[in-house]
């Protein structure tokens, strides 16, 4: 049965052992993707392995691919496809959600996610040339990476402008990503350690606003007046904040800068 992931596996071993290839396999059920874990592995023509934890067998004959696979129920998963270069495409028939006893075709393709290098954890530079404004399982990832890896990246501020003010994306918190974690299942925890984040341009803005549920009623009567931009000039070296145009009373306001990643 294919299930809600985000990872594939396929090991595809034609006469001899080769190490376990990735994939990303999408089935696309009513114009909805969705994700499922696969295990392949060939004898000869033959192949077995499961999908998501559900045993599979079936057959391969040149660059064709014919498996099926049964669920913990006994409803029975079949497809078929073409393997080219780094892809598959292909006809997945499944049982009805909703009528178990109806059959259903689905397009489903695959996309072969790189194999570890061989070694020790590496640290990538990522730069990136386009962000998203939206969490979006379905956005292709910029890069693959896997456990112990380290990447050096950037992001550009709320607005989308980036370090040289310039805008590149979409105001709305864009973001960077997302990366591909190889090796990661459902079920695991992922954990992501900050090792360094740091300001990458000399000013800062933002807004004369009060946030809305932190305005008591005497407030809200005032706040009609507020929402005005205000640019900040920051002290990189000593990691200070400063108005860059100050009222007379705000005029020595100073404050330490904590950066961060947000939402």
């Amino acid at each position: 049965m294919l299930k809600c992931s985000t990872l594939m596996y396929l090991s595809l071993v034609f006469g001899q052992a080769y190490a376990a290839e990735q994939w990303l396999l999408t089935a696309d059920l009513w114009g909805n993707p969705v994700y499922g874990t696969l295990t392949l592995t060939s004898k000869g023509d033959n192949l077995s392995g499961d999908i998501d934890g559900d045993k599979l067998s079936g057959h391969r004959q040149g660059t064709s691919l014919t498996f099926e696979s049964t669920d913990v129920n006994g409803a029975v998963y079949h497809y078929e496809g073409k393997m080219q270069d780094n892809t598959i495409e292909g006809i997945a028939d499944f049982p009805d959600t909703n009528h178990p006893n109806v059959r259903v075709k689905h397009a489903f393709s695959a996309r072969k996610i790189a194999t570890r290098p061989e070694g020790q954890p590496r640290r990538y530079e990522f730069m990136p040339t386009h962000y998203s404004n939206l969490f979006d399982p379905h956005r292709t990832p910029v890069l693959t990476i896997w456990p112990g890896d380290t990447v050096q990246t950037k992001t550009i501020d709320s607005g989308g402008v980036d370090e040289h003010g310039v805008t590149k994306a979409l105001f709305g918190n864009p973001q960077t990503g997302p990366f591909f974690i190889a090796t990661a299942a459902p079920g695991d925890t992922l954990v992501i350690r900050i090792n360094r984040l740091r300001l990458n341009r000399d000013y800062a803005d933002s807004l004369d606003a009060i946030v809305g549920r932190a305005l008591g009623a005497r407030f809200a009567t005032q706040a009609d007046e507020l929402g005005k931009p205000v640019r900040w000039k920051l002290d990189r070296e000593r990691g200070m904040a400063s108005l860059e145009t100050p009222t007379e009373h705000l005029k020595d306001y100073t404050i330490k800068v904590r950066p961060m990643l947000y939402p």
